[in-house]
């Protein structure tokens, strides 16, 4: 849903949450409004700008990504050029690493989660089922994410760490590339689950080969040998031409520019955001209401 602040008309995108009977989804809904506020510190991740909440409802105000997602973006595109690849797919380098630096690990890293902002560079969104304090060879249990995103240590119901991650990655940069899955996903879930498992990633036999190097490493079935967890990602053939440190404070310009995709639906037309109080009751979340500073001024 689309939204804008009555003070200045900024657009925002607010996420609605319902809250399930007996509160069940509270620690869901703190914990993604935690990782939120780490997401700040950031470029290259989804920032949130205020979180308020009804008896029934949580709401989280975000920056509007009018570029729409890298999933819009590939349904019409098919597959991107080269260097959009190369730039897009290093922003998502550095906004994973800077997750995975602090314990967070996204879990469901696909195309629909991965939003382009006006200015054209990637913003890492929805953080629902990130799993938190995760430092190192530190590993963590749960069936997160969607099947096609899924490393084979999760398909396979074993613990697990960042690594995950990087499997999801790898089967993104693939598609961006080539417009390919690079699994069987035409036969059903369990076909989808035992081609994870069992089978080599295919790709198109037109793909560069600096970038076919780069997927074998990133989509290996053993996550302790998976590019991103063991050895340098940045220093890969696929990334040369990037200039990491310029990227790395967002001062690298995307070298191709987006039509902004900012079609209001009907009924959000007019809605705006005000500072109301905090509400209290039974339903009511501690800790989850917050505004970022830039909105209290």
């Amino acid at each position: 849903m689309l939204a804008s602040t009555p003070t200045n008309s900024q657009q925002v995108a607010i996420k609605v949450i319902v809250k399930k009977p007996q509160m069940a989804n509270r620690q869901s809904i703190l914990r993604e409004a935690r990782v939120l506020r780490v997401a700040a510190g950031h470029p290259y991740l989804c920032h949130m700008h205020a979180a308020f909440q009804t008896q029934n409802y949580a709401f989280i105000a975000m920056e509007f990504a009018s570029g729409g997602s890298l999933k819009d973006l590939l349904k019409k595109e098919h597959h991107l050029k080269t260097r959009q690849v190369i730039f897009y797919s290093a922003e998502m380098v550095c906004g994973l690493q800077y997750l995975h630096s602090r314990g967070i690990i996204h879990c469901d890293l696909k195309p629909d989660n991965i939003l382009i902002s006006s200015e054209g560079h990637i913003k890492i969104a929805d953080f629902g089922l990130a799993v938190e304090h995760v430092f190192g060879h530190d590993t963590t249990c749960g069936y997160r994410g969607t099947p096609k995103y899924m490393a084979p240590e999760v398909l396979a119901d074993q613990r697990y760490n960042a690594a995950v991650d990087w499997w999801a990655f790898g089967i993104i940069l693939c598609q961006m590339a080539t417009g390919w899955y690079p699994f069987d996903d035409k036969h059903g879930d369990a076909a989808l689950r035992h081609s994870i498992l069992e089978n080599r990633a295919k790709v198109p036999a037109w793909t560069p080969s600096k970038l076919v190097i780069l997927l074998r490493k990133l989509l290996r079935k053993k996550a302790c040998n998976r590019y991103g967890v063991k050895g340098n990602i940045r220093q890969c053939l696929f990334f040369d031409s990037i200039d990491w440190e310029t990227l790395e404070n967002g001062r690298l310009p995307p070298p191709f520019q987006l039509e902004a995709m900012q079609q209001l639906a009907e009924n959000n037309e007019g809605c705006q955001m005000n500072n109301d109080s905090v509400p209290t009751g039974v339903n009511i979340i501690e800790g989850f209401s917050y505004q970022c500073p830039s909105w209290q001024e």
